[in-house]
């Protein structure tokens, strides 16, 4: 879960475990439900089965004023996938306006508004090339715990209790409702009930930052038959923009 955790220095905080009653019985010795750990596992098997998709999210996430008061904001979200070795992602809304690219050899970050971009050198597999951005430059991509080949081990890193709620309904689609605790983050996640467990939402709270900011993530669409050509994970700079350089990673 260290992503989510960048997530929230980055502003994409997450949002609270609200306490349900469980729908299933809780083995008192496990602290991860069983259900609720196949779940999770069926997901990440699925997920890594796709070799390119695209899914497109709403997001709102939380602001805390100077005076108290908490401001939810929204941002709009798509990612493509190629795998092993592309990946496009595009935020929009409010403050942000930024477009990510990895082409196979290098990870560009592009922010429309100020017109700059940076990039930096990458490994030639996604799940390596996500973990270094992280690692040297401090950059996260969009739902990077989730499009990751070791999504669950990335989900379930910190995670100290994890209980299967029940069944809910998401945008019109019967899913799985799973609520897990970690050390620093309390989240929800939400997974359709299907041949194709795809997740359909999720939330996430920070439990040690004032106000315990929350993101909360519906997916609006999967699209898992694309035509993805190399065109789109290729940045080309716009005219006038300019390019400055990355910052070190503040481990």
């Amino acid at each position: 879960m260290q992503r989510i955790r960048a997530w929230l220095v980055c502003g994409l905080s997450l949002m609270i475990l609200s306490a349900p009653t469980p729908g299933g019985a809780q083995d008192k010795d496990a602290p991860i439900d069983p259900q609720a750990d196949s779940v999770l596992r069926q997901m990440s098997d699925y997920l890594n089965t796709l070799e390119q998709f695209t899914v497109r999210a709403e997001n709102g996430f939380d602001t805390l004023l100077p005076s108290g008061q908490t401001l939810q904001m929204g941002r709009s979200m798509e990612i493509s996938v190629r795998r092993p070795d592309r990946l496009r992602g595009s935020i929009h809304g409010g403050r942000y306006d930024q477009e990510f690219y990895y082409d196979g050899s290098s990870i560009t970050l592009f922010t429309k508004g100020v017109n700059y971009y940076a990039t930096t050198e990458a490994p030639p597999s996604m799940e390596a090339a996500l973990d270094d951005a992280e690692e040297s430059v401090g950059l996260v991509a969009p739902f990077a715990d989730l499009i990751s080949k070791d999504a669950y081990d990335n989900l379930i890193e910190d995670v100290t209790l994890g209980l299967y709620v029940g069944l809910s309904t998401i945008s019109g689609v019967e899913c799985h409702h799973l609520a897990f605790r970690g050390e620093e983050t309390d989240w929800q996640i939400w997974i359709e009930n299907s041949e194709k467990p795809l997740p359909r939402k999720f939330m996430i709270t920070s439990k040690w930052v004032t106000g315990a900011p929350r993101f909360v993530g519906l997916v609006t669409g999967w699209d898992l038959s694309p035509e993805l050509k190399d065109s789109l994970f290729t940045f080309v700079a716009p005219e006038g923009a300019e390019e400055i350089e990355f910052l070190p990673a503040d481990n």
